[in-house]
């Protein structure tokens, strides 16, 4: 009976892990809760009130922070939520951003694919540690702001995934959340969207709607404790690069003392290549830059289902587009559609107004181009093995229920280097570009835990280790996932693990509150020092882990792109790979020029 139910269980671990960019399944929590007089205040739109959870947080969830983008103002720039006068109970969780679901979802599984979500969905949650009302009114204690962009391709995703109550009530921060258009909602290119005005030229929507939640926190946070001359933007994966994108946007300057960038990346795609591409040339069939789905290629499929009567080049086009549902734009791209089954369009775009033309990398060279604040880059160490867990050339997978690696020596060896050339995009040749111009508060982190446990013979550490996204619990503080849990953690290693994650959330805390994850509030923790750049033989990148694997501290291993090849080649392991370029093809399929500049691979 025991083994039934572990089965079962170890299927919903599947399910929960599977299509998602957190760990996490998703909260779709809506249920509404007991209002608390205590969190009644007024902000610069109209007054709101909250409640206390049992920890004693309080929360205002649900706050609105712009002009829903529906019908003429979908693809345009957001637009300021107007005033109100009667009290808003923001008591709830809004509904997420229009997106495919593929996780769990409310109290029940959700079919992969099915659609959920609004496209009125600009929303922000607002989470405090209990403080005196006359403190917040006298303004003599105004706490530092951490401001998180969840993760999930900038396709999926929501701020109800996540619970930050333990990492505000611990370390006394006031955390922010919010949703921002998904998908083409969020980042569409069209010769006609770029003829519109200012700011609805853009093609990055979804970048928009984040800058104006900042923003909107910037004139707000104080009447919840915040110092809005204090603000950290922080986010994981998609999240991550779009931390870096609003520190190049020139919009975004300002708005901001602090940027965090979990696993993220620097790619952005061209206007031209976003629009159209020439899917003839074979060349294009295995670069990563030409692997999402082009404007034109979805509008052609719109038009061959019937749904609009316009072209890519007809000047109709945008309000056939605009008289759509959201479900209709969605259902035409159910997957297999498109080439490679490919159904994301180009997220980031260089529309040189939110982001700049010479694309994130360029602009991270020059500090006037840049926010010019100090920011930490992480990245796990294992970040794909998430992805390879679920692919079966690398795993064996029995109904869903028995996993196996088909070869754990190529399986670990190709994760490490796919993982390698994330950290290279991510981590050291970003970290590079700002120290070097100039910025000196530049941090940077690899998170290695890896002790899940072995459930009926199944090593996870072996199968996931420290994958993408393992890192959130330990900075949010909250491991409870169910009964999921017990698959993810072993319980012989829980106080090690709370370690490790209580001094993770001191020292997000702390770059928060002074620029430095080192201060003399967490002088029991190894020194986090600053990014060392240009090869120099340093201690450049902290490591995070438990004691008993090493613990806190820090590393000299340095990953530009042009070292890549050389780093494979000192590895002993390379020996057993018989095709050198083939191997490393696969592995940094999405590194931009790793052949030039590693002098290598270049006839292949």
């Amino acid at each position: 009976m025991r083994k039934i139910k572990t089965i079962t269980y170890l299927f919903f671990l599947i399910l929960f892990l599977s299509g998602c960019e957190t760990t996490q399944s998703v909260r779709l929590n809506l249920e509404e809760n007991l209002l608390s007089p205590e969190t009644r205040l007024i902000t610069d739109n109209g007054p709101v009130i909250g409640f206390i959870d049992q920890l004693g947080v309080k929360k205002w969830l649900g706050i609105p922070f712009a002009e829903p983008p529906i019908s003429e103002l979908r693809w345009r720039a957001p637009i300021k939520i107007n005033n109100w006068k009667t009290l808003k109970e923001v008591n709830s969780f809004s509904p997420p951003c229009t997106q495919f679901q593929s996780s769990l979802t409310a109290d029940g599984l959700v079919k992969p694919g099915d659609i959920i979500g609004s496209e009125d969905c600009l929303y922000l949650n607002v989470y405090a540690p209990s403080s005196s009302k006359n403190k917040l009114e006298n303004n003599n204690e105004l706490l530092p702001v951490m401001v998180w962009i969840h993760g999930g391709g900038n396709t999926t995703g929501m701020p109800s995934e996540y619970n930050p109550e333990i990492f505000v009530k611990t370390e006394n921060i006031i955390f922010v959340s919010m949703s921002y258009r998904l998908g083409f909602f969020g980042w569409l290119s069209h010769p006609l969207i770029r003829e519109q005005s200012g700011l609805n030229a853009s093609s990055n929507f979804g970048l928009l709607d984040q800058i104006m939640a900042v923003q909107w926190v910037k004139n707000n946070i104080q009447f919840f404790g915040g110092n809005p001359n204090n603000i950290t933007i922080f986010g994981e994966s998609a999240g991550g690069q779009d931390v870096i994108a609003l520190y190049t946007s020139p919009i975004a300057k300002g708005l901001f003392e602090r940027a965090i960038s979990q696993s993220g990346g620097t790619s952005v795609t061209s206007i031209a290549d976003a629009e159209k591409i020439n899917r003839y040339d074979s060349t294009l069939k295995n670069n990563y830059k030409y692997r999402h789905l082009t404007t034109e290629e979805w509008i052609d499929v719109l038009y061959k289902k019937g749904l609009i009567n316009s072209k890519f080049d007809d000047e109709e086009l945008l309000s056939d587009l605009r008289s759509l549902s959201s479900h209709d734009l969605m259902n035409a791209i159910a997957k297999g559609e498109f080439w490679d089954e490919q159904r994301d369009l180009a997220r980031i775009i260089g529309d040189d107004i939110v982001v700049p033309k010479e694309g994130i990398l360029g602009s991270l060279s020059d500090s006037n181009k840049h926010a010019n604040v100090p920011i930490i880059f992480g990245i796990n160490k294992d970040e794909n093995k998430l992805f390879n867990f679920f692919d079966e050339k690398y795993v064996s997978n029995f109904f869903n229920i028995y996993f196996r690696v088909r070869d754990a020596f190529y399986y670990d060896l190709i994760s490490d280097y796919q993982s390698l050339a994330w950290r290279s995009n991510g981590l050291d040749t970003p970290a590079d570009l700002v120290k070097n111009s100039g910025q000196e508060n530049v941090y940077a982190y690899r998170f290695d835990w890896d002790e899940e446990p072995k459930v009926l013979g199944m090593d996870f550490s072996l199968l996931l280790g420290a994958a993408h996204a393992f890192e959130i619990p330990f900075i949010m503080g909250d491991f409870d996932f169910g009964d999921q849990t017990s698959f993810l953690y072993d319980k012989k290693k829980t106080q090690e693990r709370d370690r490790l994650s209580s001094s993770m959330m001191s020292y997000w805390a702390e770059f928060a509150r002074s620029g430095n994850p080192s201060t003399s509030n967490n002088s029991n923790l190894p020194k986090w020092t600053s990014w060392k750049s240009g090869g120099l033989d340093s201690f450049r990148i902290m490591i995070l882990d438990t004691l008993s694997s090493g613990g806190l501290k820090m590393d000299k291993s340095y990953v530009p792109i042009s070292n890549l090849v050389s780093i494979f080649d000192e590895d002993i392991r390379s020996n057993e790979v018989d095709d050198k370029c083939e191997f490393l093809n696969i592995a940094y399929s999405w590194v931009d020029n790793w052949k030039v500049k590693n002098n290598s691979c270049l006839g292949d």
